[in-house]
């Protein structure tokens, strides 16, 4: 007879099964109220010191190639830092 406080084996396996099954979904979530907390930060902070609650969101926004360690962008700003810069054109008006 299990202890009063103890889950049964076949429940402990259908909770585990569940959970199993739910981990990736609750993980998502989680990322995703993350990230729209940022934005609402951003937001707020915009409303607060210029007025306005515009703050333009652009492809930076979504992170889904970013690696869990950084290491993929850290390795992307060091490609940029090493690769060679634009000559510069003379776009003003001449007199």
């Amino acid at each position: 007879m299990p202890e009063p406080n103890q889950t049964p084996q076949p429940q402990r396996d259908v909770l585990d099964t569940i959970m199993n099954f739910l981990a990736e979904p609750l993980q998502e979530i989680g990322d995703e109220m993350k990230r729209l907390g940022v934005q609402g930060q951003a937001e707020l902070a915009s409303a607060l010191f210029t007025g306005n609650s515009y703050v333009p969101y652009g492809q930076g926004q979504n992170r889904s190639d970013i690696g869990t360690d950084g290491q993929d962008l850290m390795a992307k700003l060091e490609a940029m830092e090493t690769s060679q810069p634009e000559p510069e054109r003379d776009v003003g008006r001449e007199m």
